[in-house]
């Protein structure tokens, strides 16, 4: 069970608490975590737990819907772009021009 939740959202799902021990035993409070390769956003959720700005990176489009969403549930927070608008507004756009074609 416990190696195998959330393998349905991502193929290797990583516990936060394990990322974040790593990036207590290599950072200070405030220093940015990067994930290049950010995934679900275990690695970001971890940053912002253990109190880092955490910054991911990630190519497909589902993944940081994913990644946004955990790190919004997490924080109780919106997320804003940028351009000042939320994720909700973007994702909304988003789904409005897929569904037009």
């Amino acid at each position: 069970r416990g190696r195998t939740r959330g393998l349905d959202v991502h193929p290797t799902v990583k516990p936060i608490a394990m990322v974040a021990d790593a990036i207590l035993d290599a950072t200070q409070r405030g220093d940015i975590i990067l994930d290049p390769f950010c995934g679900s956003g275990t690695t970001i959720l971890a940053a912002e737990r253990v109190g880092r700005r955490g910054f991911g990176i990630e190519l497909d489009p589902l993944y940081i819907d994913l990644a946004i969403s955990r790190w919004e549930r997490m924080t109780k927070q919106a997320a804003i772009h940028a351009n000042g608008k939320t994720f909700e507004a973007i994702r909304a756009e988003r789904l409005g021009a897929n569904a037009q074609g």
